[in-house]
This record gives C-alpha cells, sequence and structure tokens, in this order.
C-alpha cells in the first residue's frame, strides 16, 4: 500500500493499492462541500496518476452520505466527467455502514447511482470494507 499526501490528512487521506489498481479515499470527520470538492479533486488528479485508476473505494463512515448540496454537485458535476476521464467502467465502493438496499432508500442517492450507470460508472455501498473489496475485485 502506498500513502498518498493529502493537503489536509487530518480530515482526508487517500491511499493506492498497486497489486489491485485500487485507490483508497478515507475521510476522518464531517466536511463542507468546499473541503469534499477540494478531496475528490485531489482523488480524481490521484486517479490520472496512477495510470488512470477506475477502481475507488470510498469510506465515507465519518461524513454524511445524504446531504442534498454534495449529492447534486456529485451527480452534476464531478461523476459524469469521471468515465470520461478515467475511461470505463469507473467502479466505486462506499463503505458507508449502510448497505446498497440502505442507499437506494435515499432518493438523491438512487438518482446518482442511476446516473453514474447510465454515464458509465457503478457505485455501490457496503456495510463492511472486506465485502467493498471483493466487489471492487471482482469487476472489470
Amino acid at each position: 500500500m502506498q500513502l498518498l499526501t493529502t493537503r489536509d490528512p487530518s480530515s482526508f487521506t487517500l491511499a493506492y493499492l498497486p497489486d489491485q489498481h485500487i485507490l483508497i479515499g478515507r475521510w476522518l470527520r464531517p466536511v463542507t462541500l468546499g473541503e469534499l470538492q477540494a478531496h475528490y479533486q485531489e482523488l480524481l488528479a490521484a486517479a490520472l496518476v496512477h495510470d488512470s485508476c477506475r477502481h475507488w473505494l470510498l469510506d465515507v463512515r465519518r461524513r454524511r452520505i445524504d446531504d442534498a448540496a454534495v449529492i447534486q454537485w456529485f451527480g452534476q458535476e464531478f461523476g459524469p466527467q469521471l468515465p470520461q476521464l478515467l475511461g470505463q467502467p469507473v467502479v466505486v465502493a462506499y463503505f458507508a455502514m449502510v448497505g446498497q438496499e440502505v442507499a437506494v432508500a435515499d432518493p438523491g442517492l438512487q438518482e446518482n447511482i442511476r446516473q453514474g450507470s447510465s454515464q458509465g460508472a457503478q457505485y455501490c455501498y457496503f456495510d463492511q470494507e472486506r465485502a467493498a473489496m471483493t466487489w471492487l475485485a471482482q469487476q472489470p
């Protein structure tokens, strides 16, 4: 595992698993929309540096996943550019302490999952990190 430098490691860390070609982003505390946007830009930059890494594990247990402004920003601005920049499919496993069945019950998250699949991305939520990593390893 290669630990990558982030601007604020007290709120967000990044690591790269070269043997599995997976980026791991972890939020360590609740963050503002501005902080989150900067973190996602760091994640994208790391993906580009690491041979357009398309498999991401995002540990979102310590931040809100149902924030309407975040969902809108990700779904309308950030998410749609990922398949264009990294290739398809972009595969994101969210380690969120809730499974996919809970995530799809939230209208905003459900819409992001739907939009992602129509744009060449797959987003899936997991309540166990091991299950998320197994799922990522099975994706193309």
